[in-house]
């Protein structure tokens, strides 16, 4: 009876110890597994942080390009704001000095019209008076007659008598010139009917 106890506690002694041993290999080979895939997960982990580090790094990259990008246009842009600022106030030295330059030609144009005009006047009123290829010498200057317009001077140049008068005297319509001045359309179309002996002699009487 005792051998079969013995026996058995043998047997079950066996029996636990294989189990234990199976248990035991069994929790190592979890430990092993769970050892794994820690370090598995902390190799994953550390990869994707290095990845994280990659990538903030190269984001950091590009937003200091950008940062350095938007600063050049900035002082680019400052630049030609300044270069326009300086042209603007050029033209508008130049312009005003075109205007200066306009006002001042406008004056000495109408300066040289009013010195024009005051020696064509002066010249006018001096005429009978001058010597010149077209005035006839025998001319007294009491028989010329001021008009203006639209000739300056009829000449009455007659004589006392008939006879004489008849073939030496003459009526000449005289307007004075100076420079290159031209004669008027109405000037001109005067001179025609002259020339053309489109003159009459009419005498008016009024009661």
């Amino acid at each position: 009876m005792l051998e079969v106890i013995l026996g058995f506690v043998l047997v079950l002694s066996i029996g636990l110890s294989v189990w234990l041993h199976f248990q035991m290999s069994a929790l190592k080979n979890l430990q092993y597994r769970e050892s794994l895939e820690r370090v598995e997960s902390q190799e994953a982990y550390e990869n994707l942080l290095f990845s994280i580090e990659r990538e903030k790094e190269g984001i950091a990259s590009t937003i200091d390009n950008l940062q350095n990008h938007v600063k050049y246009l900035q002082d680019e842009n400052r630049l030609k704001v300044t270069q326009t600022a300086v042209l603007e106030s050029e033209i508008a030295q130049i312009m005003t000095q075109n205007e200066e330059k306009s006002q001042e030609i406008k004056k000495q144009k109408g300066r040289a019209a009013s010195a024009h005009t005051t020696k064509g006047q002066i010249l006018e009123k001096w005429c009978p008076f001058l010597e010149h290829p077209d005035i006839d010498p025998d001319w007294e200057a009491k028989n010329w007659a001021f008009m203006g317009q639209p000739i300056d001077y009829i000449v009455f140049d007659w004589r006392e008598n008939k006879e004489i008068n008849m073939a030496d005297g003459k009526i000449v319509m005289l307007d004075v010139k100076s420079g290159k001045s031209q004669l008027t359309t109405k000037q001109r179309r005067i001179r025609d009917l002259i020339k053309a002996g489109r003159v009459e002699w009419r005498t008016i009487r009024l009661e």
